[in-house]
């Protein structure tokens, strides 16, 4: 069963309540603590495998690796960044929705990089095709997640599969 309580995360961490307070503050805190520390994780590694790669096919499959590389120890991250139970208008939706735009970030420059680079200039069709990709790779993430038995190797071998024949992509 999931800690619901700052008492009941205590518990499991095997700390007192006040040290879970005097650490994070609110459970709101705590929670705005945890969606940063995931943040970071797949942002870094985003980030970090990106240096030098061109825009375009080898880039979507780069970011894959390194959001599925993220995930492989860590694998909840995707699910606490992407929770829709969050009640809106709480300070827990603000910080997931901060959160969330700086998981995008990455993926809107990488869309709209690629896209000029292969002379698509609409605006439109850009925040449309960043729509597309954020969406594939979160089904894809979601999909992983639940067959837990695939590894990182797996996933990429996959996608590579799947984009060759749903798109006619070079299968390299």
């Amino acid at each position: 069963m999931a800690p619901h309580t700052l008492s009941d995360v205590a518990a499991a961490a095997g700390i007192t309540k006040p040290l879970v307070h005097s650490y994070f503050g609110s459970k709101d805190d705590l929670f705005a603590a945890c969606l940063t520390r995931a943040r970071s994780n797949i942002v870094t590694h985003v980030e970090e495998a990106l240096v030098d790669v061109t825009p375009g096919l080898d880039a979507a499959f780069t970011v894959l690796e390194a959001v599925f590389t993220a995930l492989a120890p860590r694998p909840h991250d995707w699910s606490l960044l992407y929770d829709t139970t969050v009640p809106p208008g709480t300070a827990a939706a603000v910080a997931l929705r901060a959160q969330r735009r700086l998981v995008a970030a990455p993926a809107i420059t990488g869309v709209r990089e690629g896209a000029l680079a292969h002379g698509l200039t609409d605006a439109d069709d850009i925040t449309a095709a960043t729509e597309v990709w954020l969406s594939v790779l979160s089904a894809l993430v979601r999909w992983w997640l639940a067959h837990p038995d695939h590894t990182v190797a797996d996933m990429l071998a996959r996608c590579r599969r799947m984009f060759t024949a749903i798109a006619g992509w070079p299968a390299n």
